[in-house]
């Protein structure tokens, strides 16, 4: 799932911003929301997930490397930043789950849930027990939280070998294979949710970050066609599981890591942008994608088999800009400010 906003200002030295990536996150955010809501033609819209592991470890190593550049990587104030922007949104949809739980889904173990869902556990949760999963799409905040907490650690240390890209291709490949095998010889939900399984498409995007390749535009048209009969076939949850979580998540973590080559490269370049994922509306939905990934999926359970396929997504897409709106400007902004504040003590403790 989406982590929020793009790459921040470190040691005095900005990260420019692109509207490209936010593009591509928008159109990640919407696949899984049709997915989600049944939509005949985006029953494959799960892969919506991948690209957004991919951007994540594009633009979190992107943003480490810059840090490791400038001085070293603060580990203490990378946590404390993305604890302060991630935590807020989730734990206030928590506190809506657990008020509305008794009367919406009475049959929920809803402290289980709720203390999974906040510790950032719900991956493995799912790979191994039977759960409800009223809020279980925590699972890939789950997979991306890991990916936080241990790749300021291990970065530094990848830096310093002779050929860091090598390394990282080996460990994609190993974690590929690693997800093949437990998918065939397991059971899917176990190769889908865990993070040990998905950090392949995390890799990749770390890959993405210190290579800054320049794509061709065959290249770009084959990865967008790529996703799009990826996202139209239909999978998970019904058949071909196996497939889904090997060959299709393998196919969609390449295609996206070639769209957000394309997005970095014309985001950097002078007065450059991928013109169509720089659209304002389409940039406007990826600045709220975190927010409408918490809130969505709660609402669709609401909804399911109540109203048209069509009128479920467009609810569900209003609602959950609606509480992302309300989080952005009633909850991070003003946490924002004050973390801007407060940000020598904060920095002094990291």
């Amino acid at each position: 799932m989406p982590a929020r906003g793009q790459p921040m200002p470190v040691n005095g030295h900005a990260m420019r911003y692109n509207p490209a990536l936010d593009g591509l996150r928008a159109l990640s955010i919407l696949a899984v929301l049709m997915f989600h809501c049944g939509v005949p033609l985006a029953r494959g819209g799960f892969v919506g997930v991948d690209v957004f592991f991919v951007l994540s470890g594009y633009l979190i190593t992107s943003l480490l490397v810059q840090e490791h550049r400038n001085g070293g990587i603060e580990v203490g104030r990378f946590y404390s930043r993305r604890a302060l922007r991630l935590c807020p949104t989730l734990l206030l949809m928590v506190a809506t789950y657990l008020a509305l739980a008794p009367l919406l889904w009475p049959a929920d173990n809803r402290w289980l849930s709720a203390t999974l869902a906040s510790l950032y556990v719900y991956d493995y949760a799912l790979a191994f027990w039977k759960l409800t999963y009223t809020i279980g799409h925590t699972w890939s905040l789950g997979v991306e939280e890991k990916f936080y907490l241990l790749w300021p650690l291990v970065l530094p240390f990848l830096l310093r070998a002779r050929d860091p890209v090598r390394w990282l291709v080996v460990a994609f490949v190993l974690a590929t294979a690693w997800r093949y095998l437990t998918a065939m010889h397991w059971t899917w939900s176990q190769a889908y949710f865990r993070f040990d399984t998905r950090i392949s498409g995390i890799l990749l995007g770390a890959i993405a970050a210190l290579t800054q390749l320049r794509i061709s535009r065959p290249a770009l048209l084959l990865a967008w066609l790529g996703l799009a009969v990826l996202v139209v076939l239909p999978s998970l949850p019904g058949g071909h599981q196996v497939q889904a979580v090997t060959l299709r998540i393998t196919l969609a973590e390449l295609c996206a890591f070639v769209l957000v080559c394309h997005a970095a490269w014309y985001g950097k370049a002078p007065n450059g942008k991928a013109t169509f994922l720089a659209a304002r509306p389409l940039v406007f939905i990826g600045r709220l994608s975190y927010g409408i990934y918490i809130w969505h999926f709660p609402f669709v359970l609401v909804l399911r088999g109540t109203q048209p396929v069509w009128v479920q997504l467009f609810a569900t897409l209003g609602f959950a800009m609606a509480m992302a709106v309300i989080c952005l400007y009633c909850v991070d902004e003003p946490i924002k400010r004050w973390r801007q504040r407060t940000w020598p003590q904060m920095r002094s403790a990291a």
